[in-house]
């Protein structure tokens, strides 16, 4: 969302509207900076921005859950879906984005 310049801080409201207007949604999960729980509420929460996402999620060896229940609720249905990534490293990131249509 930090690509789209101008007036816009990084709001609901800026993600929505990129999220209607894009081919594909794709979320990086980390615990680090920062997570996306509100992005993922919205990406889980319309049938048409679900449809059209996908989830890159960071693994971490030395967490067992670092996420919380709500997220790993939304990372289950991405699973199901088959539109759930892991990664651990960067190069594995670059790895998983690469499977991404």
């Amino acid at each position: 969302m930090v690509d789209i310049r101008g007036e816009w801080d990084n709001s609901i409201q800026k993600f929505c509207l990129i999220a209607d207007i894009v081919t594909y949604v794709v979320g990086v999960a980390e615990k680090e900076p920062s997570d996306f729980l509100v992005e993922q509420g919205l990406l889980v929460g319309t049938s048409e921005y679900f449809s059209k996402s996908h989830v890159l999620k960071r693994e971490y060896q030395d967490e067992t859950e670092p996420f919380g229940w709500m997220q790993d609720g939304v990372f289950e249905l991405f699973e199901e879906e088959g539109r759930l990534y892991r990664w651990r490293t960067e190069e594995d990131l670059v790895e998983a984005a690469g499977k991404l249509p």
